[in-house]
Formats: C-alpha cells, sequence, structure tokens
C-alpha cells in the first residue's frame, strides 16, 4: 500500500505499515505544536520578570515588543518560500533550533537594544516553525483525506497552557529567568529533537528541482504574497485573528472597567477564553468533516458573533465569561481551517500559502489592539468592543465564499 502522491507523502509498504507510520507522524507533528506552543507561553509568562531585570518602563517594554511582531510579520512571506524550495522538515528543523535558541538569549540580554533584536530573532525562528508545522499539518490531513488540522492546533493551545503554568509555578518559587529558560529549552529541544526526526519525508530539492526542469516549471518566488484565490481566506484568518487580538489585549480591561470585575476575576475571563479555544480546536476536525469548510466557518462565526455581543449587552462579569467562552469556541478552530483550506487551493505549494494567508491575517492581529484604544479615545470602551460581534459577521459573509473554486488552477 501507498499513501496517495497527492498528499506530499513518500510511504509505501502494508496498510498495517503504513497506518503505523502515519500514526508515529501525527503524534510527531503533535509534539511540534505543543513545544511551539510551550516556547511562547515560557516567554510571555516571564515577560514582567524581564521587565524588571532590565529596569523598563512600560514605554520602552513596548518599544521592545514591536520587534517580536515586526520579525514576525516580515519573516512571514519569506519562510513559504523557504518551505516551497527546501521542504517543510528542514525549514522547521532549523526554526525551531533558532527558536529556542533566541528563548535563552531573551534572559541574557543587558538591555533594551539587544532585547528588541532578540524578540525579532525569535518571532523569525516562530514563524519558520508556524509555516512548516502547519505544512506538515496539511500533509498529514491530506494522507487521512480528512480533517486533522483542529487537533494539532489544541496541541498548541495545550502547550501554551502548560508553558504559562509552568512559568507562573517557577516565578512564584523565585527562579531567575535565566534558568528558567535555559532548562525549558533543554526539555523543549528534547522533545522536539525526538519528533522531527519521524516528520513527513518530502522530496529532496534535487529532485524536485530536477523534475521542475525536467518539465519547464520555473522554482517559484521565494517570497509568499496572496494570490488569486487566497485573498478571502487570508481576510477570514484577519478577521479571526484581530478578534483574538483584541481579547488578549483588551479582553481583561473590558471587564475589569466596564463589568465590575476585580482585578483577578477579569484574569479569569481570558482563561476562560483560552479554555474555549482548546475545546473548539479539539471538537473542530469532527464537526468540520460532517458539515464542510463553509458551513462550519459560518458556524463558528455565528457563535463567535453572539460571544462578541453579549457582554457588551450585558456588561457583568458572568456574561463577560459567557461571551469569552463562546468567542474561545468560536474563534479556535478557524485559523486552522483557513490554513488548510489555502493549501487545497495550491496543492503543490502549500507552505507558500499557508504564509501568505498567515501575513494577511497577522495584519487583523497587529491591526486590533490599537483600533480599540482609538475607538476608546473617540467613543467609549463599551462601544470600541462592538468591533468583535462585527467582525464575526463579515467573517460569516466572507465564509460563503471559501466554496468557490480558483479559476484555473
Amino acid at each position: 500500500m501507498a499513501v496517495p502522491k497527492a498528499s506530499g507523502f513518500v510511504l509505501t509498504g502494508s496498510a498495517t505499515e503504513v497506518a503505523r507510520r502515519l500514526r508515529t507522524v501525527r503524534l510527531a507533528v503533535s509534539a511540534v505544536f505543543f513545544v511551539t506552543g510551550a516556547t511562547f507561553a515560557t516567554w510571555a509568562s516571564r515577560v514582567p520578570a524581564v521587565q524588571d531585570r532590565l529596569d523598563l518602563s512600560a514605554g520602552q517594554l513596548a518599544v521592545a515588543l514591536v520587534g517580536l511582531s515586526s520579525g514576525a510579520f516580515l519573516a512571514l512571506p519569506l519562510m513559504g518560500g523557504l518551505v516551497a524550495r527546501y521542504g517543510s522538515r528542514t525549514v522547521l528543523c532549523v526554526g525551531m533550533a533558532a527558536y529556542l535558541t533566541a528563548l535563552v538569549g531573551l534572559a541574557l540580554v543587558p538591555g533594551l537594544a539587544l532585547l528588541t533584536v532578540a524578540l525579532a530573532l525569535f518571532a523569525c525562528g516562530n514563524t519558520a516553525v508556524d509555516v512548516a508545522m502547519n505544512t506538515q499539518g496539511v500533509l498529514i490531513e491530506r494522507a487521512y483525506a480528512r480533517p486533522v488540522l483542529g487537533g494539532f492546533h489544541a496541541m498548541f493551545s495545550l502547550g501554551g497552557i502548560v508553558g504559562a503554568g509552568v512559568g507562573g509555578l517557577v516565578a512564584w518559587a523565585g527562579v531567575g529567568t535565566g534558568p528558567h529558560f535555559a532548562g525549558a529549552a533543554v526539555v523543549l529541544c528534547a522533545v522536539a529533537g525526538a519528533a522531527v526526526t519521524a516528520l513527513v519525508p518530502e522530496p529532496k530539492r534535487a529532485a524536485r528541482a530536477d523534475r521542475a526542469a525536467r518539465s519547464g516549471e520555473e522554482p517559484g518566488p521565494l517570497l509568499a504574497l496572496p494570490g488569486p484565490g487566497l485573498w478571502i481566506p487570508g481576510l477570514v484568518g484577519f478577521c479571526a485573528l484581530m478578534g483574538e487580538g483584541v481579547v488578549n489585549d483588551w479582553g481583561a480591561v473590558y471587564l475589569h472597567e466596564e463589568a465590575g470585575a476585580s482585578a483577578g476575576a477579569a484574569g479569569v475571563g481570558f482563561a476562560v477564553f483560552s479554555a474555549g479555544m482548546v475545546i473548539g480546536r479539539l471538537a473542530a476536525d469532527r464537526v468540520r468533516s460532517r458539515i464542510g469548510t463553509a458551513g462550519f466557518t459560518a458556524g463558528c462565526a455565528a457563535v463567535a458573533a453572539v460571544g462578541g455581543a453579549v457582554p457588551v449587552a450585558v456588561p457583568t462579569a458572568f456574561a463577560g465569561f459567557v461571551g469569552y467562552g463562546l468567542l474561545g469556541l468560536g474563534m479556535a478552530a478557524v485559523v486552522p481551517v483557513v490554513f488548510s483550506h489555502a493549501a487545497d487551493l495550491r496543492p503543490e505549494r502549500p507552505g507558500p500559502a499557508i504564509a501568505a494567508v498567515s501575513a494577511v491575517g497577522y495584519v487583523g492581529f497587529l491591526a486590533g489592539p490599537p483600533v480599540i484604544g482609538f475607538l476608546t479615545e473617540a467613543t467609549g470602551l463599551r462601544t470600541a468592543m462592538l468591533v468583535l460581534p462585527a467582525l464575526m459577521l463579515v467573517m460569516a459573509a466572507l465564509a460563503a465564499r471559501l466554496r468557490r473554486p480558483v479559476a484555473g488552477r
């Protein structure tokens, strides 16, 4: 038995052998998603400690964080081209090494300038891993001939929960960021190193180049930018990621200032949102396989729209918890769905397609928090948060167009 050629796998053998190999690869990619989420959460959980060690003001920390967002945004188009040329496994290995090395560097930098540079490198490594691991996930999804990408993203969320939990414990124990980040990097590197040996084997670069030369094909651009057909999934991702960015940065503030929740209860709101994300991603693959991409995405948008409207209509802590849970549940699987859809539109170059859609979506993630800030100054925070249900309604309208094929694909 052989896995279908279109899947991107190079696996042959008996049905039992191929099934066992697929399970192994699926477990390995799940581990990579988990490590990626845990690594980022390790940093995020100790930002206050890094700020205190370097004696940074809030404004200086904001400058440093520009390195994080800029590094990710600038790297996205490049990583898709690198995946197409060198294979997702190679890019993932190099990116993971850079990602974990940069994590250790974040605990060692002596000042603001080098922290900004280190965050940019950290973001580049994260972006390389993100594009490559999603490409691996798409190849596995094709081999199974059913949705599985949502489960991988659930592992990313679980990794984030574990990383943040461990970060909180070591901070409570008084452990410095140097030993914490170094220890985390060693453990996570061991897990990732074991996982990458089982990743999807792809055609070697020389073989791809030889095949392209014989067929007269161009190798494709190094920069992956949205082309025909990719703007719709990109804009769906834009709406979802903009909503996620708004909840990340303004959700707790809204509960505290508008809903009257205590500082501790406001923090619980984000935990409820995160729990909704995990549950939504765990359930996504099964539901999507039954109702299809367009219907599933529209349903997610409807759930999230209700979730965004509830806290505004009823500004209480309890209503906020309910709304944030629905927001997490609704937005959870939208990004993996649009990644999978984009890869289906470009079956021969899934990496660049995923990177192009990610680039559009990431603009929304960056734009959401400042948009809410400007609207809050002009109209008040409660009115500004109406952006959330509005975004979800736009996403529902766009979802209907995901079913349309690309002319000339």
